[in-house]
């Protein structure tokens, strides 16, 4: 029993700061994906182990490549807190990678979102283009989203022409919009030698071209991909808070507020 706790703990810490981007999102789209095949409401839980897999692999990946970078922005982490050895994460990662493979492997219609993740993390993780913000927002967001979305989805029903049109306009979306997220990391991100938005134009320039160019480009996929008439005050609205608070933020932790607000634009 203690070595299941631990073993939850740990998942917890390598994971806890992308529920709000995983966990949330997958809820809501199993919730979709049950009600539209008119599944008994039991079948929503049948995405958890694909997704715990998702974000646990992709998280181990990341960390154990960054753990320079996450003395200094996040030191509470497994990796630079002590609680866990490189070694112990390697093991981790390669149980995490086997059994995100088997359940794509059981469930044939995952293999292409699965296998897109894991070359997205590899990008991500193995090549300098991974950190540039190019790659890493425009190129790994959107292939990242694509694949959480769809594969959340497949992990209950095959989805219609209606639902992968979707997934693909808010990964387009993500890919723009969370230009944000690299605000709130700056310090880490230049021990880590990586060319984000803002380290390539500065923290205020930045503010300018993500309130001004990237946010309203990216409420302009929206418009033109159907989703704002879902909720046109909703999402008109957040891109107005996420522009203000944009332009306003000063400290990593009102931007990394600022970033939660994304997520929910496309939620709601």
């Amino acid at each position: 029993m203690n070595t299941v706790r631990r073993e939850l703990r740990l998942f917890f810490d390598f994971t806890w700061r992308d529920w709000s981007a995983t966990l949330i999102p997958g809820l809501i789209v199993a919730t979709g994906a049950v009600k539209h095949a008119s599944l008994p409401a039991w079948n929503v839980v049948r995405f958890i182990p694909w997704v715990a897999c998702y974000i646990y692999f992709f998280n181990l990946s990341s960390q154990i490549v960054s753990i320079e970078e996450d003395r200094i922005n996040k030191p509470d982490r497994p990796l630079p807190s002590g609680k866990i050895t490189v070694q112990g994460a390697k093991r981790r990662w390669a149980i995490a990678l086997a059994a995100l493979l088997c359940i794509a492997l059981i469930n044939g219609q995952l293999m292409v979102e699965t296998a897109t993740w894991v070359v997205t993390t590899a990008f991500l993780c193995l090549t300098s283009y991974g950190g540039h913000w190019f790659g890493k927002n425009i190129v790994a967001m959107c292939t990242g989203s694509w694949a959480l979305l769809g594969g959340i989805y497949k992990t209950i029903a095959r989805p219609a022409e209606t639902e992968e049109h979707f997934f693909l306009v808010v990964s387009i979306w993500v890919a723009i919009a969370l230009q944000i997220q690299d605000l709130r990391d700056i310090e880490g991100d230049t021990a880590a030698g990586r060319k984000t938005l803002p380290i390539v134009v500065g923290d205020r320039q930045s503010r300018w071209l993500i309130s001004f160019a990237f946010l309203p480009l990216s409420y302009a996929t929206l418009w033109f991909g159907g989703v704002v008439s879902l909720a046109p005050t909703t999402v008109s609205a957040a891109h107005v808070l996420l522009a203000y608070r944009t332009l306003h933020g000063t400290e990593a932790n009102y931007d990394h507020k600022t970033y939660m607000v994304g997520p929910s634009v496309v939620s709601d």
